[in-house]
């Protein structure tokens, strides 16, 4: 079974790219474009891995990190 990997980004061509790379390589790819989309996709999917941005518009990816390291259930 593919290890499954979040890529966050706002940049769509970076999406692409990352995602591209990943899947090449085997990888199990979702993609979410702000830190709400990523918060929602890691409840529902339990990636095994994120690659997350930190500038991004609404939540922002530390905003993100900071609720995945407080939620004991998402660590």
């Amino acid at each position: 079974m593919a290890k499954k990997v979040l890529v966050v980004d706002d940049e769509p061509d970076v999406v692409t790219y990352v995602t591209t790379v990943l899947r090449d390589n085997g990888f199990e790819t979702m993609e979410a474009s702000n830190g709400e989309e990523a918060m929602a996709l890691v409840r529902q999917q339990r990636p095994d891995l994120i690659t997350l941005d930190v500038t991004m518009p609404e939540t922002t990816g530390v905003k993100a990190y900071r609720q995945l390291k407080e939620d004991p259930s998402l660590r």
